[in-house]
């Protein structure tokens, strides 16, 4: 177990560096940013919780693409590799009954494609990855309670089994400037597909913008990374969210052998509020997520957003 989730981990460090290197003919080469590495990590500690989405690790790599695939607009590509951590509300319990979610632990690899025009964005993304002890989730959960010594560790108790997955995930972006003075004020649109094993879903968005903020082909708000212009704003989002199947609750849609899943609730709304600050070459972002609960069991959830980014 231990030997392939090495393996894994190993394949995965692989693909985000190996792909600069292949793709090095077709990489932006005029003025201005054209890499990034941004590191993100979500939490609900702040909420005094631990459960449902307790944390997630993201280290991204973004880069322009000088010579892309459509005639217009400025495309850009982005591997990351994560982990996720989900949990009951019982994390002390040893009967699996009382449990509103199982135990599941994920990591994986996103490779992104995404082209931004004037006020449209449109992006598609390939993610692999694993579910279960494999992913290292828990055991790095495990690990981490047991170094801060801040809270007694879940004990991980039937844990959704090791499973391999494959989603595709869509989304397309409209935007409109509803005032530029005094107040900068933007409204956007945005739809969201996810077709694959883990997540099937359909997802309409809707993102207002209060603040300085670039144009959206330069903007920190949809990971643009060319402009070195100033932005500081304040985002509020909200979206409607209708599920058909979720495989970090009900296991792998192909192949669910686990001991212990749960149902997936079909409409689950969610609201977010985003504070994002770009100076130089920097970017920082900060947001506040909730959601009401995922499984008829569950109850509603939050948890907060904190990355940081480089670009270069």
């Amino acid at each position: 177990m231990l030997n392939n989730s090495i393996l894994f981990w190993s394949l995965c460090i692989w693909c985000v560096l190996a792909p600069e290197a292949i793709i090095s003919q077709g990489l932006a080469d005029n003025s201005g940013p054209s890499h990034q590495i941004e590191f993100r990590h979500d939490n609900d500690f702040l909420f005094l919780t631990d459960r449902y989405y307790s944390s997630g690790l993201f280290i991204t790599y973004r880069t322009l693409l000088n010579k892309g695939f459509l005639k217009k607009g400025e495309e850009q590509l982005s591997f990351s590799l994560s982990q996720e951590v989900y949990t009951p509300s019982q994390t002390q319990a040893t009967n699996p009954e009382v449990f509103d979610i199982p135990y599941a632990g994920f990591s994986g690899l996103t490779a992104s494609w995404s082209v931004a025009k004037e006020n449209e964005l449109i992006s598609a993304s390939v993610l692999l990855g694993v579910a279960g002890p494999n992913s290292g989730a828990g055991g790095f959960q495990r690990w981490f309670h047991n170094v801060v010594d801040i809270s007694e560790s879940p004990l991980w108790i039937d844990e959704l089994p090791n499973s391999f997955h494959a989603n595709l995930y869509f989304s397309q972006i409209k935007e409109w400037n509803i005032s530029s003075a005094p107040l900068g004020i933007l409204f956007a649109f945005k739809s969201n597909l996810a077709l694959g094993t883990r997540d099937i879903y359909i997802e309409p968005e809707g993102i207002f913008y209060f603040g300085k903020r670039n144009e959206l082909p330069q903007s920190i708000a949809y990971d643009r990374i060319r402009s070195v212009d100033r932005e500081i704003y304040v985002g509020f989002r909200f979206s409607y969210r209708q599920v058909f199947h979720n495989g970090l609750l009900e296991g792998n849609l192909i192949n669910n052998n686990a001991a212990f899943t749960t149902p997936a609730t079909n409409s689950v709304l969610r609201l977010g509020l985003d504070f994002n600050n770009r100076f130089k070459r920097s970017d920082v972002k900060f947001g506040i997520r909730y959601n009401t609960a995922e499984s008829p069991l569950a109850k509603a959830h939050k948890y907060i957003i904190l990355a940081y980014g480089y670009r270069f």
